[in-house]
């Protein structure tokens, strides 16, 4: 018996056997070409793209009739990348200019793409890299002609790999066979890690050696709780296994009966849950959960390359089917949260930037680039038909961002009324607190935007100048520190002052210590994942908010974020010792 460790990512208990799955990594050599034979090498890749295309729409038609078009938009913007983007002429233009094989040219621009999206904070849009490397590996592999299946053939069973492209891990979770998931690699925020979340598979991440560990029908046991992985158990940890994941399932039918308890606090005081999501599907698990509504929809999928930007009409058809399935609820649509450093050449950036995280981004890239993001607020304008649509503006800085985005809305308004395209339906206009300089704004914007959301991940980094994602310095990024917690009460105070709505949408929302927090300084709008609802809910339902609010008030007087973080955790487990306990199976 062998057990290791990674990190879980979709709860849940399995037991299983093992299915070996390697990603087969290509090793490339670089070769010179001749003149006369670049030709050659554009046919080549040409007809490997032709194939890919091919193979791309066979997967997405499968994926459509066993989980939806929502699912299938994963497969449509890979097979994108090969219709309407950069890539192919990246690719043709090193073939020409350097004069080298195909194969070489596809490694160096996804080494060059690689390097750009390395650069960007924000983990989600970071892993969009994943997508562009399949659709690469794909075109590598078509070129070798090689005549093997696109994945193994499953059957109830758990599946160990080193890491999984989104287009495979997409066929192979559509079958409805696939009992959990086992990789070296991948990221929390990819979407075979949404897929697997969603569909409520087992799932753990960076084993580091889990596929060259584990072989083809090893017995395993996938414990998507605690992040480990059992090879070969013995009898005796088979049958405690079995026990845990009874527990489990005791534990997620009382989360269930959450779910039906009214949004209120022992005191009855108010409050509200919602889901953020990226991915249109996802808006299924919104509901399974118990939000009520989609606090925030993250669009960045649909912009992996201004090329290939998702048109007017398909944005249109996306947020409407959204909408209309999380009626009567909001759904909150935050416009492309891109452009944190020089991504795309057909940007048209001014120079280098040497500081990616303080310069053209969001809202920023949103006013350099008007047409491109007119053609995203006219497909979430069109799509606002019942009524339930947020239109949601990221890193504001100043008022006069603001006014020259409102200025533009009505722009889009106005064509769309001459083309008979505008509903007759209000649409609230709000704007992403996530700059502290933006703070001292709140005061002047009551008749200037409809509501606000706080973006906490990327507060925290701005007010401790920290990025979480740097092994050295993520010990200083903490909610708890002094500043922060100064910075949400003064927020929640100004926007109190206004009468206007705010909703907490960072990690803080959905975690209970933080989440508790923020309710004790007044805030009643959270917007997580949709795993963390139920959870959130439990604590929230077995509190006073009156309580809560005395507790936090206390924090003020406090001076490190270990003070601040010891008297929360312990004067709520004293007034409420079984608050943090989620079910025996933890112990």
């Amino acid at each position: 018996m062998k057990i290791i460790k990674g990190k879980p990512v979709s709860s849940g208990i399995i037991i299983g056997k093992a299915l070996l799955f390697n990603s087969h990594k290509e090793i490339v050599f670089k070769e010179s070409i001749g003149e006369d034979a670049i030709q050659k090498e554009i046919d080549r890749f040409n007809n490997a793209v032709r194939r890919a295309r091919a193979q791309l729409k066979k997967i997405y038609n499968n994926l459509q009739k066993t989980m939806g078009r929502d699912s299938a938009l994963i497969i449509e913007t890979q097979y994108l990348l090969l219709k309407e983007g950069n890539l192919a002429n990246d690719i043709k233009h090193i073939i020409t200019s350097e004069m080298v094989n195909t194969e070489w040219a596809i490694k160096e621009v996804e080494k060059k793409y690689a390097e750009i999206f390395s650069n960007i904070m924000d983990l989600s849009f970071k892993e969009r890299i994943n997508d562009i490397s399949d659709v690469l590996s794909r075109l590598l592999k078509n070129l070798k002609a090689q005549k093997k299946d696109e994945a193994p053939v499953i059957e109830n069973v758990i599946l160990v790999a080193d890491d999984i492209p989104p287009s495979t891990a997409a066929n192979l979770m559509s079958s409805g066979k696939l009992l959990g998931l086992v990789l070296d690699y991948g990221g929390e925020t990819g979407h075979t890690t949404i897929l697997a979340r969603t569909l409520e598979i087992p799932t753990i991440l960076h084993t580091i050696d889990a596929s060259r560990v584990i072989a083809n029908d090893d017995l395993l046991i996938v414990d998507g709780l605690s992040g480990e992985v059992i090879v070969n158990p013995s009898k005796a940890t088979i049958a405690k296994t079995i026990i845990k994941k009874e527990k489990f399932q005791v534990y997620q039918r009382q989360l269930n009966e959450v779910i039906k308890l009214p949004d209120l606090t022992k005191d009855k005081h108010p409050f509200t849950l919602l889901g953020n999501i990226e991915l249109a599907f996802e808006s299924d698990a919104v509901l399974a959960h118990g939000a009520k509504g989609i606090g925030l929809y993250r669009t960045e999928f649909l912009f992996l390359d201004p090329n290939i930007a998702f048109s007017q009409d398909q944005q249109y058809m996306i947020y409407k089917n959204v909408a209309k399935k999380i009626y009567p609820y909001p759904v909150v649509i935050r416009t492309f949260d891109v452009g944190r450093d020089k991504v795309y050449d057909s940007l048209q950036m001014d120079e280098a930037e040497l500081n990616p995280a303080l310069g053209i981004m969001a809202v920023r890239l949103f006013l350099r680039q008007k047409d491109m993001f007119k053609t995203q607020i006219k497909g979430i304008l069109r799509a606002n038909e019942s009524g339930n649509i947020k239109l949601l503006f990221p890193m504001i800085t100043e008022i006069e961002e603001i006014h020259t985005i409102k200025a533009l809305v009505e722009e889009a308004k106005d064509e769309l009324r001459r083309e008979n395209k505008l509903p007759d339906r209000h649409i609230d206009f709000g704007i992403m607190i996530e700059i502290p300089g933006a703070v001292s704004l709140i005061k002047h914007l009551e008749h200037v935007v409809d509501f606000f959301s706080i973006g906490t991940n990327d507060l925290v980094q701005y007010s401790l100048a920290v990025d979480r994602n740097i092994d050295s310095v993520a010990y200083l990024y903490n909610p708890f520190h002094p500043g922060v917690v100064k910075i949400l009460m003064e927020i929640r105070e100004e926007i109190s002052k206004i009468g206007k709505e705010v909703t907490v949408c960072g990690e803080m929302a959905g975690k209970p210590f933080t989440a508790l927090m923020l309710l004790g300084m007044g805030y009643t709008n959270f917007s997580m994942t949709p795993l963390s609802i139920a959870e959130i809910k439990r604590v929230f339902t077995q509190v006073h908010y009156s309580y809560v609010k005395k507790t936090v008030k206390e924090l003020s007087r406090l001076s490190s974020k270990t003070e601040i973080e010891e008297f929360l955790i312990e004067t709520m487990l004293k007034k409420y010792p079984d608050l943090f306990i989620k079910q025996p199976l933890f112990q």
